[in-house]
């Protein structure tokens, strides 16, 4: 069965940096810091700051976790945080009137990227 992740690059002055989201509404296996640590094992993430897991949906609130290539949950940060608001825009979350145009200026999707796991 195959994974599907979104990946989007955001501009920084001499860096760039690239994060995978992993969305479970479109996809049918369960991710796991242990499925993390595979993929990342398989120099799939190679170059990916984190991995966002989410849209988290509860009730009315969304959430994410943000996951290192290691599998290590650690605290989104506002880079994280605008990378996300991003991806729900972008998938129709939510309204674009939502974002900041400001904010999302060094931030574009980069792709689908496909996985299948062993």
């Amino acid at each position: 069965m195959e994974m599907i992740f979104k990946k989007y690059h955001k501009s920084e002055q001499h860096r760039e940096r690239n994060y995978l989201i992993y969305d479970p509404s479109h996809n049918h296996v369960q991710f796991t810091s242990d499925l993390c640590k595979a993929i990342s094992h398989r120099n799939f993430v190679q170059n990916c700051e984190n991995i966002l897991v989410g849209p988290i949906i509860n009730g009315q609130d969304m959430s994410m976790m943000v996951l290192t290539a290691d599998g290590m949950e650690v605290s989104s940060d506002p880079d994280t945080d605008r990378i996300f608001r991003t991806y729900l825009k972008d998938q129709g979350y939510f309204s674009p009137d939502r974002i900041d145009k400001n904010q999302e200026e060094d931030i574009q999707a980069f792709g689908t990227v496909y996985y299948f796991p062993a």
